[in-house]
Order: structure tokens, then C-alpha cells, then sequence
């Protein structure tokens, strides 16, 4: 297990002085980070290797947000390696050591010249002690898109939505699903979010332009963001 400890910043909150679900994937894509980088195998180690993590699925059970100036505990544990897949778990703890919020990740190790999966070399994996699974509800990650869904305005890909692996950060899309869902159905927006669910399928990069469907179906509120081809970047629900 890793953790750093972290105050929450008044940047990272919302009209509700609470920390907003785009800042709290930061803190966890963060542990994660600093978890890969105090073990020796960040991304020094792994572009030397023309590799590179990339998420597949996100998670996210919300049992309440910390709110301006709270203190936490940010969390994360890789449990099992397969092939070229990762598991990881993240959770945030309070001062008390409650659990506020739990995660479950899937990632594929990718060869960044040709983006095709690969496997990690056996010293990376030796650099991560592997934990046990988190105790939580798992979905499965495959998300089924409803129908009828309406589509928006595109949406241009900006370099500020652009990472170190040149294609738009996974922190990236859920800002357009929140925005998307607070223009849609500001009710909706205005209530707590008690889980989100992500399922990236298509990295998007400079100079491509996103088009989005979204709705609100059965409680849950869909935004679906395809390229121009209609191939499907991302799907993210809001319960």
C-alpha cells in the first residue's frame, strides 16, 4: 500500500466547498504516480522502455467529499498484474481513518510507438508490492450505452487536455462529462454524485474533436464522447 497525505485546496472545490470529483481522479491519478516514481519505476523508467500505463476503467463509490481544508489520506494499492493488464485500488481516508471514497481501476501497459498492449518487464513489476483487493461492490466494467441518447455541440480537443503521453489526460473527459451534465440537468448536477463509472475505449490527441451524447436514463446520467468517425473515445455514467 502507498498513501501521501494532502490538504484539500480551495482550487480543488466546488460552489459547495467540496472537493469535485475532477480533483479527486487528480489526487488518486497522482498516488498512483508518486507511488510508480518513489518506487523507481516511473515515467523515466518506463518511456526509456517505449511503454507507458494507460487507464481502461474507473470505479469511483462515494460515500461523502471532503470539504476546504480538510486533511486526507490519499491512497492506492496495485493487486494483481496479468499479462499486460494492472488492477489497482485507490481509497481517501479523513483524519479519523474513515474511508470517504473507494476505487477500482483496471489499466493496460501499452507500447507508446505503436500503441499496441504489451507486457511490463519483470523488474517493473518487482518494484510494486502487491496488496489485497479493496472490500467493495465490483461492476463490470463493460458499460452498455442506452438509446436515445441526444447529441451536442463538438467539442475541440485544447492543449491544456494534453498529458505526457501526448494524448488528453483520463482526468480530462470527466471535466467535459461534468460540464455536459450541469448544462444538461443542472437538478441532476446539483445533487451529490454517489458513483461514477468510466470506460475509456479510444485516446484522443491534438487536433481531434470530440462529439458527445448524452441523457439522463433510469436515475443515471450517460455522456458518451465519439471522434469524428464515430469511434467511441469514452463512456462516462454519473449515479
Amino acid at each position: 500500500m502507498y498513501s501521501y497525505d494532502a490538504r484539500i485546496r480551495y482550487s480543488e472545490c466546488g460552489s459547495d466547498r467540496q472537493l469535485t470529483i475532477p480533483a479527486l481522479i487528480n489526487l488518486f491519478q497522482n498516488c498512483s504516480s508518486f507511488h510508480s516514481e518513489d518506487v523507481g519505476v516511473g515515467i523515466d523508467y518506463v518511456t526509456e522502455r517505449d511503454g507507458a500505463w494507460f487507464i481502461l476503467n474507473w470505479q469511483i463509490d462515494i460515500d461523502r467529499l471532503p470539504s476546504f481544508c480538510d486533511r486526507v489520506k490519499v491512497c492506492t494499492v496495485p493487486y494483481e498484474f496479468k499479462g499486460f493488464f494492472g488492477n489497482r485500488n485507490f481509497w481517501l481516508e479523513d483524519e479519523q481513518g474513515n474511508i470517504l471514497v473507494k476505487a477500482a481501476t483496471l489499466w493496460s501497459y501499452m507500447n507508446i510507438k505503436t500503441l499496441r498492449p504489451m507486457k511490463p518487464d519483470a523488474q517493473q513489476l518487482e518494484h510494486y508490492s502487491l496488496g489485497e483487493k479493496l472490500d467493495m461492490e465490483y461492476l463490470p466494467r463493460k458499460i452498455t450505452l442506452p438509446e436515445g441518447l441526444k447529441q451536442g455541440e463538438p467539442i475541440d480537443v485544447r492543449p491544456d487536455m494534453i498529458d505526457t503521453n501526448n494524448h488528453v489526460n483520463n482526468g480530462q473527459y470527466i471535466n467535459i462529462a461534468m460540464a455536459l451534465m450541469a448544462q444538461d440537468e443542472p437538478e441532476k448536477a446539483g445533487r451529490p454524485v454517489k458513483r461514477m463509472l468510466a470506460e475509456y475505449k479510444k485516446s484522443a490527441v491534438m487536433g481531434d474533436t470530440f462529439h458527445p451524447y448524452t441523457g439522463l436514463v433510469d436515475g443515471r446520467y450517460y455522456v458518451c464522447l465519439k471522434d469524428d468517425a464515430d469511434n467511441i473515445n469514452v463512456i462516462v455514467v454519473f449515479e
